[in-house]
């Protein structure tokens, strides 16, 4: 299994695109969310329009979705071909689809290639990777994911506080992104995880290793100096691949 970080940052981190990273086993690549200003190094990294084979939203937020339009135009103008997997939950779907009415207005309706919808109720595996999923603590719905592929497993947090569900999901992961926006928790961002709570979760794991993403601008060099020498904790860094091997 093959993680590539594509963009680490919050929602309006001036030098970090938004959060999103491409897994990638026996050739089939899933991309995790699709914020606003992803496209630039989603097309970069792979300009063929084929690329790509699915999606997976955590949640119905600007920074996570609202790159979902331009990067289906764009697919579409370059001549992709092949089927696109989504996969979330009934209500995201719904969502998402009236952004896509939005955003197609006027472009015209022929589309040479189908959009798959997946429900995150209904989806135990995607391409070769087995799926689970749990719900967060987040100002909307938001799931956290797990997946297992040939005795490698990750998980990627999406935003939101921890609960004892994504805990239990977390435990199964080798790898975990997990969603860090401050040092300490604080009442004002409840829905928003924390280093204080990424520790006390990572002292239950000692076998589990977390890479820190989504930190609030402000603190980004804090939380980099804090988690320096802890051997289970590191903030991710754009553009970097991490490969995750059988045992």
């Amino acid at each position: 299994m093959r993680i590539e970080v594509l963009g680490v940052g919050e929602a309006f981190d001036p030098e970090f695109c938004n959060s999103s990273v491409v897994v990638s086993a026996g050739g089939y690549r899933l991309m995790i969310d699709c914020g606003a200003s992803v496209m630039a190094p989603l097309l970069k990294r792979y300009p063929d329009p084929d690329a790509i084979d699915g999606i997976y939203f955590t949640h119905m937020h600007p920074d996570h979705v609202f790159g979902l339009v331009p990067v289906l135009l764009n697919w579409r103008d370059d001549g992709r071909s092949k089927p696109l997997d989504i996969v979330v939950t009934e209500q995201l779907r719904g969502h998402l689809e009236k952004l896509m009415a939005i955003g197609f207005e006027g472009l015209g309706s022929a589309w040479p290639f189908e959009i798959v919808w997946h429900l995150t109720s209904d989806t135990p595996q995607i391409g070769p990777f087995q799926t689970w999923f749990a719900l967060s603590n987040h100002s909307v719905r938001n799931h956290a994911i797990l997946l297992q592929h040939d005795g490698g497993s990750f998980a990627y947090s999406g935003d939101g506080n921890v609960t004892p569900d994504t805990i239990a999901l977390f435990a199964r992961a080798d790898l975990v992104f997990q969603e860090t926006y401050l040092p300490a928790p604080d009442p004002a961002h409840a829905a928003h995880c924390d280093l204080e709570t990424v520790r006390e979760m990572a002292a239950d794991m000692p076998g589990a290793r977390f890479w820190l993403y989504h930190i609030k601008r402000d603190y980004r060099s804090r939380i980099i100096d804090l988690v320096r020498d802890d051997p289970q904790l590191r903030v991710a860094i754009p553009g970097e691949i991490i490969e995750i091997r059988q045992g």
